[in-house]
């Protein structure tokens, strides 16, 4: 919530297609070179292939990210307030987004957990 107060909606509205384009380029391309990253050399772990493509789409709440563009914004940062709406446009889209979905995504996958009977 701390974050959306510090959004200068002005500037949301003069980077949102840039901010949306960054926030892609985690979802698309970011993210899943840094889980193969990851994953690939974790030889003991025995990731599946779903597994992996379930970690692409399973992302963090973005309680970092605001928190970080906090101190960015109090610290006064060059751009700081640029940094402030691309984040908040990144958490907004991926909750959006990719937390509407885990569930759906994890069925797709077949890496759901049945519950066990009498629980």
């Amino acid at each position: 919530m701390l974050l959306g107060t510090q959004v200068d909606f002005r500037i949301l509205g003069q980077y949102w297609i840039q901010g949306i384009l960054v926030v892609l380029v985690f979802m698309f391309i970011a993210r899943p070179l840094a889980v193969l990253l990851c994953t690939l050399p974790d030889r003991k772990a025995k990731w599946k292939m779903n597994e992996i493509l379930f970690m692409f789409w399973v992302r963090e709440t973005g309680v970092i990210p605001a928190a970080l563009s906090g101190m960015i914004v109090a610290a006064k940062v060059d751009y700081a307030n640029q940094i402030a709406s691309v984040t908040f446009i990144a958490i907004l889209v991926t909750i959006l987004i990719q937390a509407s979905t885990t569930g759906y995504v994890a069925k797709k996958l077949r890496i759901t957990i049945e519950p066990v009977e009498g629980t």
